[in-house]
């Protein structure tokens, strides 16, 4: 190896050596002041900072808003549910008739038959489309609400219970003894029998 190459990995080996002092040296430092710095914050009386964990979608699932909105739901769309389930009754039987070989129709009556299948085929996809479409626009609406109010609920539990932060989504690990995801659900349940006692 040449003479040169061997000064060059000395300086480089002593570079690195003075850097790995330098920061060994600044860490001793950071660790000698943290218990001065926590001397001085249990002396100004400072308190450890409250945080807490909360799972919103099963909040959102379990809140009594939600599951009365589900009702709601259910009720306004069942009697075009019902209607469906009639159109597509009828579709097969007609499709039954259609198709059975026994039955021996004339040819205008089995033209007919297939104009008034497809036709009310037709009719079935567009009644579906539009009951899905509108299905999903009460759902985002009536849950637009649900998720205010549970967040409105963490809000106040927080502010309640003297919480300096409350985290939710994106969260890989929490503790139990963080996770006030059922207190705040208790909330919700006693501000909806308040509400429903108040009516």
């Amino acid at each position: 190896m040449p003479h040169e190459d061997l000064h060059v990995i000395r300086a480089t080996d002593s570079f690195f050596r003075l850097r790995y002092a330098v920061v060994a040296f600044l860490l001793g430092l950071l660790l000698a002041a943290l218990p001065v710095q926590a001397d001085k914050l249990e002396s100004d009386g400072a308190a450890l900072s409250r945080i807490g964990f909360v799972d919103i979608p099963y909040l959102i699932d379990k809140a009594p808003q939600a599951l009365e909105a589900e009702q709601r739901l259910e009720t306004e769309f069942a009697p075009r549910q019902a209607e469906l389930k009639r159109q597509r009754d009828e579709l097969a039987e007609l499709t039954a008739r259609l198709n059975d070989n026994t039955l021996e129709l004339a040819e205008a009556d089995q033209i007919r038959l297939d104009r008034e299948t497809r036709g009310l085929e037709r009719r079935i996809k567009r009644s579906e489309q539009d009951f899905r479409e509108e299905l999903n626009i009460q759902k985002n609406n009536e849950f637009k609400k649900v998720r205010i109010l549970v967040l409105e609920a963490i809000a106040r539990f927080g502010k309640t219970n003297q919480y300096d932060l409350i985290v939710s989504d994106g969260v890989l690990f929490a503790a139990k003894r963080i996770d006030v995801t059922e207190r705040i659900l208790e909330s919700l349940v006693k501000e909806n029998l308040r509400l429903q006692s108040a009516n």
